[in-house]
């Protein structure tokens, strides 16, 4: 059984391993087989060396990921949680991402999902609107 603190964690640590650029130490905390569904209803990521690659491209944007609110399951399997996301190249952009990641009975991610829509993005200043900011 998994905890909810130890669900919670997690999250934290995702953040933390990503803003610091320790691509291995994210990596470190998902199966093999993982699904990365970054944004859900794009072209899913899936396995570690997929995974990898989608976090070089993140960490050469300067990412930097702050967990606001996590929420747990009652099955101890879940974490949801909110999280601003700041990318910095070519321009400022800021999202607004819900996050839901499944554990295994390991406690290492195989399903994540990142809810986010064009209107939970920002480049520079304004919001992006309906104007195409990201390819997805």
């Amino acid at each position: 059984m998994l905890d909810e603190a130890f669900r919670k964690a997690t999250s934290v640590q995702y953040a933390q391993r990503l803003n610091e650029g320790d691509v291995e130490g994210v990596l470190a905390l998902f199966t093999d087989d993982v699904v990365f569904e970054d944004p859900v209803g794009g072209t899913p990521t899936i396995g570690k060396e997929a995974l990898r690659r989608h976090l070089v491209m993140s960490v050469e944007h300067q990412v930097h990921e702050t967990p606001q609110v996590s929420v747990t399951s009652m099955c101890d399997r879940f974490v949801v949680t909110s999280s601003k996301v700041v990318l910095r190249s070519p321009t400022v952009m800021k999202l607004h991402i819900i996050g839901v990641v499944e554990f295994n009975e390991e406690g290492l991610g195989f399903h994540v999902r990142a809810f986010w829509g064009m209107t939970d993005l920002t480049v520079g200043e304004s919001p992006a609107g309906p104007m195409r900011a990201v390819a997805v």
